[in-house]
């Protein structure tokens, strides 16, 4: 997808990918990191409980003026015709890393780092129509 079609004033746009994550970072003490935490830079499944495919992503983009951030992104796939952004959320951050998992009732939780407990919860709300950030749980 073209980076002016996914949003205005980006100039650059990257999705993550393990391919592009140095091996000596991603295989740290000789296993995959990722893979052991049940994490991933992109999740595919029916979000919304629809039939359409979904696919969830994480990546990082840069403005035209120089800003950089990371961005969550979830694209509709239809069986025909151009994928659709159902949802965009970025984030201006010196940090650009993101990682997804799947909790067993499709929430998508969003890491901003591997070995920490930062994380955010994505679900599809049925009354909104729409893809909404969970409040956070109260702390113990």
């Amino acid at each position: 997808m073209p980076v002016d079609q996914i949003r205005k004033g980006w100039c650059k746009a990257t999705e993550f990918r393990k391919d592009l994550i140095p091996k000596e970072y991603l295989f740290q003490g000789g296993a995959d990191a990722m893979e052991a935490s049940n994490r991933s830079f992109a999740l595919e499944g029916n979000f919304d409980g629809s039939t359409t495919r979904q696919v969830a992503l994480v990546g990082v983009y840069e403005e035209c003026k120089g800003t950089k951030g990371s961005f969550v992104m979830i694209l509709d796939l239809p069986t025909s015709g151009k994928p659709r952004i159902r949802l965009l959320e970025a984030m201006r951050t010196e940090h650009q890393f993101s990682a997804l998992s799947l909790g067993e009732d499709k929430t998508i939780s969003v890491w901003s780092c591997m070995d920490c407990d930062d994380f955010a919860n994505l679900k599809w709300n049925s009354k909104r129509k729409r893809f909404v950030w969970l409040p956070r749980p109260a702390a113990d």
